[in-house]
């Protein structure tokens, strides 16, 4: 499914821009690789996926954090991480690079789950 191999670039490029000290690149990098995981469990359920981030947020939340299929722990991180990215890249403020480790690892655990949400199909 071509969200999940885009989450899962983008999940690769976070860490590569951290690690060449953009902790700002890598936050955006790191809300996409979110973003896309999240789509791609929208799309595989047949639910459009909404044409704004705050919408796409608000269905995530509503379709799959509600019912209990994902954590509430990985719905905020989605709200977490799109939060910082919109400070990041148009406040100019700039991300403290000693949480992204962290953040980063519960990014890989969210792409997991959504592709344990669509299964097979998941991966190309």
């Amino acid at each position: 499914m071509a969200q999940i191999d885009q989450a899962v670039r983008s999940l690769r490029s976070s860490k590569v821009l951290l690690a060449d000290g953009d902790a700002n690149g890598a936050m955006n990098r790191l809300y996409y690789a979110l973003f896309h995981a999240a789509c791609a469990a929208l799309a595989y359920r047949g639910i459009t996926v909404p044409k704004t981030h705050s919408g796409l947020i608000a269905s995530f939340g509503a379709n799959f954090v509600k019912s209990g299929e994902v954590s509430v722990e990985l719905g905020k991180l989605l709200n977490q991480t799109e939060h910082e990215r919109l400070a990041a890249d148009y406040t100019g403020d700039v991300v403290d690079p000693a949480g992204l480790p962290t953040l980063i690892a519960k990014g890989e655990t969210f792409i997991a789950a959504m592709q344990n949400l669509i299964g097979p199909t998941a991966t190309t």
